[in-house]
């Protein structure tokens, strides 16, 4: 797949259906009936999303989704305070955007846990600070927090939190990038929903709209994290064997199926350390998930691959593992961080402690397809397995067709 189109459905993965939520608030709040027929429903949308979303992530120990969600809750009831307390709704204002721009930024250390007591602790502690400056009148924070209020900015947000928004936003999505992950686009999604509110402050439903769909995203990502860790292998990123199962179980037609596992893995893990042993599994599933001919790749288990050619006969999906096993075994795989030995990996013998740095990976591969007598997706593995087997047994680093069963 080109480099540009496979980064264009990356993007579309991380924006949807977030970014359809926030089209479709929109175009609630821009029509009159549908507004007003909504409206009497609104707050009890707005803290069902919110509790929802807080709900299921405490459930998956989601902290980072957990805490927005409450300091989200927090933002809303804020808008409730007096016109007299504007400063609490300022601040308040200023520190949902701060607040999720610093769970995002940390590492997920869960809900109840020392991490996520000392982040509620955080929480409560501004809460009581906002309501307090409820009480304040004048002085350098509330000019501060007042700064370019009523120049030709949007609603009744100043500048302070609008330069805090902009800078948010920044930095959400440059973790997004980075880390390639959906929770930090979640997070933006959610905070510029929130924006939006908060510039519809005084209006009756408006509010309570966007923070609902706010709600609403936090709530489809803990989903996803669900998912995720029910169907997606954790270390490398593949759909595991439930997902594997599901898919071979709703395949029509003819299909091939590629058995791939790793030469010498217990070798290499002996000599070089489980940690390295992931950094191979790591780059071998890589470099699986890039297969093309319409395959999909799973990690089965351990060191073991699967790829299936939904379409493809055992014949037209070789030329494609093929391909995969040279540009394996070709890379020159290096180990990162300081277990980096003078070692080689050959492709025809256990690792040698005095060879150079660069190390050699390699896989076997073994290909089967169904037909009247491989009938089941468990009958096509089983002749996979076989093959893949014969490919050890014929030396390693090649890939051996299942013999063809005629009916």
């Amino acid at each position: 797949m080109p480099r540009n189109v496979a980064t264009v459905r990356w993007l579309a993965r991380l924006i949807t259906p977030g970014a359809w939520l926030l089209l479709a608030t929109w175009g609630l709040t821009q029509n009159e009936p549908a507004r007003l027929a909504m409206a009497p429903y609104a707050r009890l949308f707005c803290f069902a999303a919110l509790g929802a979303a807080g709900l299921l992530s405490w459930y998956y120990s989601q902290g980072r989704v957990f805490f927005s969600a409450l300091v989200l809750g927090l933002a809303v009831w804020s808008l409730t305070l007096p016109a007299s307390a504007e400063i609490s709704k300022l601040a308040a204002a200023l520190l949902l955007q701060l607040n999720i721009a610093l769970f995002a930024f940390l590492s997920e250390r869960g809900t109840v846990t020392p991490s996520g007591l000392s982040k509620l602790a955080l929480i409560v502690i501004e809460g009581a600070g906002v309501v307090m400056l409820g009480q304040l009148r004048g002085g350098r924070l509330e000019a501060f927090l007042r700064s370019g209020q009523g120049a030709s900015g949007p609603g009744w947000i100043p500048s302070v939190p609008l330069l805090s928004f902009a800078a948010v936003s920044l930095v959400l999505v440059s973790l997004a990038a980075v880390r390639r992950t959906r929770v930090e686009m979640g997070l933006l999604l959610a905070v510029v929903a929130a924006f939006v509110g908060l510039r519809q402050a005084g209006k009756d439903a408006e509010p309570l709209f966007y923070f609902g769909t706010a709600g609403l995203i936090l709530l489809y990502e803990a989903l996803e994290h669900g998912y995720e860790v029910a169907h997606r292998d954790e270390l490398t990123g593949l759909p595991g064997r439930r997902t594997l199962k599901e898919l071979m179980s709703h395949l029509g037609g003819r299909y091939a199926v590629a058995m791939c596992d790793v030469d010498h893995f217990k070798a290499f893990n002996d000599t070089y350390g489980h940690d390295a042993g992931d950094q191979v599994l790591k780059f071998v599933a890589s470099m699986i998930s890039r297969v093309r001919g319409g395959a999909r790749a799973f990690r089965y288990g351990g060191e073991e691959f699967t790829v299936v050619f939904p379409g493809r006969s055992a014949m037209e999906a070789k030329p494609f593992v093929e391909s995969l096993r040279v540009a394996i075994a070709a890379s020159g795989f290096r180990l990162r961080g300081p277990r980096d030995p003078d070692k080689k990996m050959a492709p025809d013998h256990a690792p040698d402690p005095g060879a150079a740095k660069s190390i050699t990976i390699t896989i076997s591969i073994g290909v089967a397809e169904n037909s009247s007598k491989l009938s089941t997706p468990e009958l096509v593995l089983e002749a996979a397995d076989g093959a893949l087997y014969r490919a050890k047994e014929s030396g390693r680093n090649c890939v051996q067709l299942a013999e063809r069963i005629l009916a």
